[in-house]
């Protein structure tokens, strides 16, 4: 190949990766380009509940790694009956999150309401659904020791 071919290959991708952009700049354009700067103190708020949503998932997450390697109840897979829902738990509030926080700053940048947040019964259920297998595991256990 020359190197002339090589550069128009080039030049064509980025040309296709810039439309690719730009069509979906128009779709979904950045938060920054989005109706007028909230008020700073409702940004932040913003931001901190979303840290509590992250740092929620983290703690879901360590646990279900702590669950992995130290909990055994004498059942040959119980633990990551417990550990796999935990931690996948924890990565979806980290996704739910990042989405909430997203749409609480365009709704602020555009004066509409925020509207209701999928996140605390998603949490309820999950933290509700880890309890009954923990107490289930833990029944097992004691029955079979």
């Amino acid at each position: 190949m020359t190197p002339t071919h090589d550069l128009d290959t080039l030049r064509a991708t980025n040309g296709s990766r810039s439309r690719f952009r730009a069509a979906l700049e128009r779709l979904h354009p950045d938060l920054a380009d989005v109706g007028t700067e909230p008020d700073p103190r409702f940004t932040f708020a913003n931001e901190r509940t979303f840290l509590a949503w992250a740092r929620t998932g983290l703690a879901l997450i360590g646990g279900g790694l702590l669950a992995a390697q130290v909990l055994h109840f004498g059942l040959g897979g119980g633990h990551l009956v417990l550990a796999l829902p935990t931690i996948g738990l924890g990565g979806l509030l980290g996704i739910v999150g990042f989405k909430r926080w997203q749409a609480n700053e365009r709704a602020m940048r555009l004066g509409e309401p925020l509207g209701q947040a999928p996140l605390v019964p998603l949490l309820m259920v999950g933290i509700v659904a880890i309890a009954v297998i923990s107490a289930v595991l833990v029944a097992i256990a004691a029955l079979f020791n």
